[in-house]
């Protein structure tokens, strides 16, 4: 979420936010004291900063956001009294993006912090907090315990200096030291929680478990299955004790759930009692009916009557053609009509709502819920507001509501007309937000997925009713001349890509590049050198910035192909820097994390991938040798699972068939049957869990993730990418069946990515990939066709053209989701260029794919 809010068009971080809003600074710091600003926090330091204290008791302070800067300076000053460094939000935008109601729950409510150097003091300094700060109300912070009886001091033992462990996928795990001295994991959940060893010395009489063996009850009512949580508060299932009735129960966090300086979640409950309250007298059964209003310490509750049904997002998922491996003619206008049916009853219900005075506001998919008759209600009123005065606070869900919120303030109405268009998109296909980045993809949304005409024109107009569907090019031109249309596409990536316009001269990558690190294959700047050099257009200058950041930052990056240090060699290699590429590949062959994981993507695999890929340049036989090192280092029975993804997931990224890819090719240089033989039982018993669905065959992502794809990273496209290579070596019965259901399986219209890693620009790739392989004409010629598709994804720019990265809320020059990606799959269609991602048919003297 903050990601998207420091820039209209690019991820970027919120410490690059202009709109600060009130800047906070505590009054009477004294002199010699430093300051120091750091993302949205700043620090305050005494002369001995922390004095060489690394861990202990951190103090925290929660405020009311129109409060904050009493609360800070009154801090401010019991902190400096006793010279304890401390920290506190920047400006109100920051305080109000991390107490978001969709910000992370474990941070919320820590507006200051401070670090006191021992027990004694913590308890001296929080003493004076509390009579100072008395009477003061603020939000619960999850991770903490309160002090004593204040609503705003809390504490928590955790580290003080920040120290991290690198976990396989590239992020840091943050580590705090037990009783013992040794270092932990310093959990940040959302409960109290201290490392084992160590006593809570504020609260010598522990507090009670919780009863066991019944369900919580309050007010009447018995709590009975949480739903859903965030940051605002959570939602349940539960029963009115005194009638047994079944009812739905909504809970605003005290002064949390923040939307602006002037709307938390506690407003926004009350407001939706009153609306509730107001609807049931003058229409009952319009909305759901309130049941009872309570409040708890400082948390408000709403019960309303439990509405049964499922929302119309998982009822588009489940029901809608567009998605299907194969459809008919029948399947669409049979979906067609049940789409509008939805479409008329919400219609219809908005109309009620304003004829009863009020204007929904907030319309999304999630807030219609679905019956198993297709009868629809409308949830979640918090939002509603009374019709006759603007808009104080206009709310909405990206991709529903307009991206200028001030749009319609005047008339509310409009914003629920807005919500019913974007609805009647997502019916079709849900590529609202890209729409939002260039409304022109709707006219290619059009000529390609309904070319025969069976959505309804009135489902079109009123999908086209706020966003403007006129492409460049056309649709008409793109299907006159797909191959010059494609290739415009493609120079108009390499031009973004390479453009010195963007701040810090580098394109602006995915919500992963700040997650792991800027530099990675899937993620990072290598990602980007990669397609541009398999673009036959390198940047000898973003190279150079790869070189200067993986020599800097060697030490903080995992080994891994996709985030770490094995990817970053190979695309150093592919770009000439080979002495540079050997020396990071060095490092990655004997870090201690590919102990942890066996996978092409973060594990031994890649790194095994990545010595062949300087074999492939240096000749030199020691990167076959170390390759084979790694393969044999994978176990190769039941222990595997354990070293694949989480609950044992599939795929070629951080599946079996990763894997088998390093087997293929170590099989076809050495020519060990032995190796061929393992690779191919890898793809055997990934091949067991795959599932027959909607004519193709799909996997699911993990034991636990029923989920089933057809993409490059989890799904059927990443898998025949290897399956292929396999049988175009070795004729096996099991993967030759299988085949015809894989490729089936890139049947569907639409997808919600444009990207390689879980998008349109994966599905090609395979198809052409395959299709060149073994002489398949259906599946080049469904490439081809997907490929235009590619438009569905492309918003042009000044600087060039992207894609939309994760999430598609913003544009991403990233491998894994956006620009990059695409580029490396069309360099491959137009130019047959080989090699694109993560094979090396170069090597084995393997066929490429021809050019279109």
């Amino acid at each position: 979420m903050n990601l998207v809010h420091s820039d209209p068009e690019f991820y970027a971080p919120l410490s690059r936010s202009t709109r600060r809003g009130t800047e906070y600074a505590p009054a009477g710091v004294p002199a010699g004291w430093q300051r120091q600003d750091e993302g949205v926090w700043t620090y305050w330091y005494p002369e001995h900063k922390l004095g060489g204290v690394t861990d202990g008791w951190k103090v925290h302070v929660s405020a009311r956001i129109g409060r904050a800067q009493h609360v800070l300076d009154t801090a401010a000053a019991v902190f400096t009294a006793h010279g304890v460094a401390f920290k506190h939000l920047s400006c109100s935008t920051f305080f109000i993006l991390t107490h978001h109601k969709h910000a992370a729950r474990s941070q919320a409510g820590k507006f200051c912090a401070a670090y006191p150097p021992d027990a004694d003091t913590a308890a001296a300094v929080m003493a004076e907090l509390s009579e100072a700060l008395r009477g003061e109300e603020g939000p619960y912070v999850l991770t903490d315990r309160r002090f004593g009886d204040s609503q705003v001091v809390h504490y928590r033992y955790g580290a003080y200096t920040a120290r991290g462990r690198l976990r396989p996928e590239g992020f840091q795990e943050w580590l705090v030291r037990d009783g013992s001295g040794q270092d932990v994991l310093d959990v940040r959940g959302v409960r109290f929680q201290v490392p084992e060893g160590i006593v809570d010395p504020f609260a010598p009489d522990e507090e009670p478990a919780a009863a066991r063996g019944g369900a919580p009850e309050f007010d009447g009512v018995r709590f009975e299955k949480v739903l859903r949580h965030s940051n605002g508060g959570g939602a349940y299932r539960g029963t009115e004790v005194g009638t047994g009735r079944e009812v739905f129960i909504k809970e605003a966090r005290g002064h949390n759930g923040l939307v602006s300086t002037t709307s938390c979640s506690q407003d926004r409950l009350r407001n939706e009692h009153e609306v509730l309250v107001r609807l049931h007298e003058l229409d009952p059964g319009l909305a759901p009916e309130p049941v009872r209003y309570f409040r708890r310490l400082e948390n408000e509750f709403l019960v309303t009557e439990f509405v049964t049904g499922t929302s119309l997002r998982s009822w588009w998922v489940a029901h809608n053609p567009v998605i299907w491996a194969v459809a008919t003619e029948a399947d669409y206008r049979a979906y067609y009509d049940r789409a509008w049916r939805v479409l008329d009853q919400l219609a219809a219900l908005l109309d009620r709502v304003h004829a009863a005075g009020y204007a929904f506001v907030d319309l999304s998919p999630d807030n219609v819920l679905v019956g198993d008759d297709d009868t629809i209600r409308l949830i979640d009123f918090e939002t509603a507001a009374p019709l006759g005065a603007p808009l104080a606070t206009p709310i909405g869900t990206p991709g529903f509501f307009p991206a200028d919120p001030r749009r319609f303030v005047d008339d509310p109405v409009r914003y629920d007309e807005y919500g019913l268009s974007s609805i009647a998109l997502a019916l079709i296909a849900p590529l609202n937000t890209t729409a939002d980045l260039n409304p022109g993809v709707l006219a290619h949304l059009r000529a390609q997925l309904d070319p025969r005409g069976l959505v309804p024109e009135r489902v079109w107009a009123l999908a086209t009713r706020f966003r403007e569907p006129v492409a460049a090019p056309a649709p008409a031109e793109v299907a006159a001349d797909p191959r010059a249309h494609l290739a415009a596409l493609r120079d108009g990536i390499v031009a973004g890509l390479s453009s010195a316009d963007h701040r810090d001269g580098v394109v602006p990558l995915g919500p992963q590049s700040y997650a792991t690190n800027a530099l990675g294959l899937a993620h990072g700047l290598a990602g980007v050198v990669h397609a541009l050099g398999v673009a036959g257009a390198p940047a000898p200058g973003l190279v150079d910035r790869l070189v200067a950041g993986a020599t800097e930052q060697v030490d903080e990056l995992a080994p891994g192909l996709l985030v770490g240090q094995a990817g970053i060699a190979w695309a150093l290699a592919d770009s000439g820097r080979v002495a540079e590429a050997e020396a990071l590949l060095a490092r990655a062959d004997e870090h201690p994390l590919l102990d942890r994981s066996a996978t092409l993507g973060l594990g031994r695999a890649g790194v095994g991938l990545a010595h062949l890929a300087l074999h492939r340049h240096t000749g030199d036989p020691r990167h076959l040798d170390r390759a084979l090192e790694q393969a044999d280092r994978i176990p190769r029975g039941a222990e595997l699972s354990a070293l694949v993804g989480p609950d044992d997931t599939t795929g070629l990224f951080h599946g079996r068939a990763g894997i088998a890819l390093l087997d293929y090719y170590l099989a076809r240089v050495t020519g060990s049957t032995d190796r061929f033989d393992a690779g191919l039982a890898l793809l055997h018993a990934e091949l067991e869990r795959a599932l027959p669905v909607e004519g193709g065959l799909l996997f699911p992502v993990s034991t636990r993730d029923h989920r089933v794809m057809p993409y490059l990273s989890t799904g059927s496209a990443g898998f025949g990418l290897v399956a292929s290579r396999y049988l175009a070596t070795e004729r096996d019965e099991r993967l030759a069946a299988a085949m015809p259901g894989l490729v089936a399986g890139m049947g569907s219209e639409f997808t919600h990515y444009g990207g390689l890693a879980a998008g349109m620009a994966g599905l090609v790739l395979f198809l052409r990939d395959h299709g060149a392989r073994h002489a398949d004409a259906a599946a080049c010629e469904r490439a081809e066709r997907l490929a235009q598709r590619l438009f569905l994804f492309a918003v042009p720019h000044p600087t060039g053209t992207y894609v939309p990265g994760e999430h598609a809320l913003r544009l991403s020059g990233d491998l894994a989701f956006g620009s990059a990606g695409v580029l490396v799959v069309l360099s491959h269609l137009l130019d047959g260029a080989a090699d694109p991602f993560l094979t090396l048919d170069g090597l084995v003297g393997a066929p490429a794919a021809a050019p279109v």
